[in-house]
């Protein structure tokens, strides 16, 4: 890979939810941000601007490029949630523009995978708690870690520049070779919090009560069990991180919650679902994964 400088980057986020809005945020300070939002956002579209509360409540403003349409650029960020995400790889497969995803779950990554050269693709993983109050506006309500790696485990100018300027803002932020691996931790984790904590619809901390706790655990142990059985050898504990999250994000919605009360569609296929399929495959009983995707809260003609 070419030497890239510390220098002004052109980045494209597409997505100004809970986690574009803080990478838009932190990133547009020392790179050139570009937001990408659907057409309907047109207040975004026209006042140019986005609303960031930090981990110490400061409300933070920043003047940004938003646009409707993706250009071509040094980095494309998909936050995009893991529906919508599939026919953006579609359309952006032939270009040669790196991709790093940030998708919830399995289901992105594998199809991205089978559509596009492993060089060009990187992911970001993250247990940071970040609500969105609605488009182009969002808040820090827990920290966590932060993961960042390329697919091909090749080394990246442009990921150490991301990571760089996220540690410059007080984020716990590493790049691993083995990022493969820390989104399936990612997915366990998510697999067990968020149906559990959007069934009993409630925000993590109240995931510490006995009885959600040994609900969340029992999600954790099958999907770890189908993690190992896939040959994924987990980079952490995921109940440790579980815990730890739980505690840290004790006063934030998970992302699945947060949907359901927004009347969207959830992440649930793309997370517990694509583990089902998985486990299926490997001949591995799903039992407690299966009955909460049948018992997921819906809302008309959305999963």
């Amino acid at each position: 890979e070419y030497y890239i400088p510390k220098k002004l980057m052109n980045i494209t986020i597409v997505g100004a939810g809970a986690l574009g809005n803080m990478l838009a945020t932190k990133l547009s300070r020392k790179n050139k941000v570009k937001l990408i939002v659907k057409t309907k956002h047109t207040g975004l579209i026209e006042s140019q601007e986005i609303l960031f509360r930090d981990i110490e409540e400061n409300i933070i403003k920043s003047k940004i490029k938003i646009e409707t349409n993706i250009e071509n650029c040094d980095l494309i960020i998909l936050c995009v949630k893991s529906y919508d995400a599939e026919i953006l790889i579609q359309k952006l497969s032939s270009w040669d523009t790196p991709l790093l995803l940030c998708q919830n779950g399995l289901k992105t990554m594998n199809y991205a995978l089978s559509n596009i050269e492993d060089e060009r693709l990187s992911y970001l993983v993250t247990g940071n708690g970040i609500s969105k109050i609605k488009t182009g506006i969002s808040e820090h309500k827990g920290l966590g870690f932060t993961y960042l790696g390329n697919l091909s485990k090749s080394k990246s100018n442009i990921l150490q520049n991301i990571s760089d300027n996220l540690k410059e803002q007080d984020m716990d932020c590493s790049i691993v070779e083995n990022i493969e691996e820390f989104v399936w931790l990612k997915t366990v984790i998510n697999s067990a919090i968020n149906p559990i904590a959007t069934l009993a619809e409630v925000k993590n901390g109240k995931l510490k009560n006995p009885e959600l706790n040994e609900e969340v655990k029992k999600l954790c142990e099958e999907s770890s069990d189908i993690a190992s059985s896939n040959g994924i050898k987990l980079p952490l504990d995921p109940w440790r991180e579980i815990n730890k999250i739980i505690e840290k994000t004790a006063d934030n919605k998970c992302s699945m919650l947060q949907d359901l009360e927004n009347n969207q569609q959830t992440e649930i296929d793309a997370i517990n679902g694509e583990l089902i399929r998985i486990g299926k495959k490997l001949s591995i009983n799903t039992i407690y994964l299966s009955l909460i995707h049948i018992s997921e809260p819906t809302r008309p003609e959305r999963i």
